[in-house]
């Protein structure tokens, strides 16, 4: 085999969309080596060897189809046991004496490099699947070495892709990234019950913990009253749960910290932006602005439903991911 031929590693879940990120590029010359990963779900013993978690609808069934992809395609599949992706599933690969030129994933976005020599998230050619949300926090040098290959095609190509390669899993459900199925009995232990209080601080319910309980959240509290009851906010330092009406949970500004910049190396003054606050939320317009403390405030220009502290915050330019950060507090 000729020297130059680059070797990628290529992450792969199962489904076909990573199945088919490392088909196009065995098809385009290079030497693909998939890996998997299995992620622990908090269970010991024997029920941990029968309970699923992580990907689709069960686990040992997904990293099998992806050994079987690999084998199809006759590259190797390495099974191993990370914590993130990007970071300690492909450290544990490099560990394992896998050598490797780029790492590549079926998320549907697209990376460039600019005039700058500064590397470039954008938006993929279907904006149905695109996982530019999820992309927003690596650093620059780890989108120096990434490939996206599926950036350029629509769901749809992408199977018919995966029948033309003959992979069978053309036609397998979407699967999913993080733990699936019942996940509460990982954090059950570490449950700490407490008040639910409204706002004006009386004492109507007790809650389970509130890892259980998200901003915006209506099912689940088992509180009788006139008026529907959301959650609108979690007071850690009182260990409670805040309810009040719908309108409350509308708000337009929230500070963001750990900001992670991609398009630019970081923000000096007031910028105009798209903001999306969870994955499938409708990104909409607000003004960044910087704070004297390395924090961003964002203030929207109409208020959004359901601003959670501790979600993702991801600024984009019209196709372009200007960076991210998480939502540290809400202002108003």
């Amino acid at each position: 085999m000729a020297t130059n031929v680059k070797k990628v590693l290529a992450l792969m879940s199962g489904g076909v969309d990573s199945s088919v990120a490392a088909a196009l590029l065995q098809e385009q010359g290079f030497t693909v080596i998939g890996v998997t990963m299995k992620i622990w779900d908090g269970k010991t013993g024997k029920e941990a060897a029968t309970h699923h978690g992580c990907y689709g609808p069960g686990e040992e069934e997904d990293i099998e189809e992806a050994r079987r992809v690999a084998q199809n395609l006759k590259n190797p599949c390495v099974r191993c046991n990370p914590n993130i992706k990007f970071g300690a599933l492909v450290d544990r690969a490099r560990s394992s004496g896998i050598e490797f030129d780029f790492i590549a994933s079926g998320h549907y976005a697209r990376v460039e490099c600019d005039e700058n020599r500064r590397y470039i998230l954008k938006k993929a050619k279907d904006l149905a699947k695109d996982q530019t949300y999820f992309l927003a926090f690596l650093s620059q040098t780890q989108f120096s070495h990434l490939l996206l290959p599926l950036g350029d095609y629509t769901k749809v190509e992408v199977r018919e892709m995966a029948k033309r390669f003959g992979l069978e899993v053309a036609d397998k459900p979407d699967s999913q990234n993080f733990v699936c199925g019942d996940y509460t009995s990982i954090i059950q232990s570490k449950s700490n019950p407490g008040p639910i209080l409204d706002k004006k601080g009386n004492t109507i319910g007790q809650h389970r913990g509130l890892q259980f309980y998200t901003i915006g959240q209506r099912k689940g509290l088992e509180i009788p009253a006139k008026q529907p009851l959301y959650v609108i906010a979690l007071d850690s330092a009182r260990n409670a749960v805040i309810t009040g009406s719908k309108p409350d949970i509308y708000k337009n500004e929230f500070t963001v910290s750990n900001l992670n910049w991609i398009a630019i190396e970081g923000l000096r003054e007031p910028l105009l932006a798209n903001v999306k606050i969870r994955s499938a939320h409708h990104e909409a317009r607000a003004v960044l602005t910087p704070a004297d403390n390395g924090n961003v405030d964002v203030k929207f220009e109409e208020s959004q439903l359901a601003i959670t502290p501790g979600q993702a915050a991801v600024f984009y330019r019209e196709d372009v991911v200007i960076g991210g950060g998480i939502i540290e507090k809400i202002l108003t």
